[in-house]
């Protein structure tokens, strides 16, 4: 179950960073706040889905 975790978070660390680009590329004009946001909210999630388990105990 671990390697499934680390290739979801890893898919969002990655997601992340490529949000957090394309927010400022002109084809997301209009949209760089929400793009930006949601890049930051992967990244967050993408450290977050690990450390759960060491919040538990």
């Amino acid at each position: 179950m671990r390697i499934v975790e680390f290739i979801v978070s890893f898919a969002l660390l990655v997601a992340s960073f490529w949000l957090m680009g394309a927010a400022f590329t002109p084809e997301f004009a209009g949209y760089e706040l929400v793009t930006f946001t949601a890049g930051i909210i992967a990244f967050t999630l993408s450290f977050g889905l690990p450390m759960r388990r060491f919040l538990k105990a």
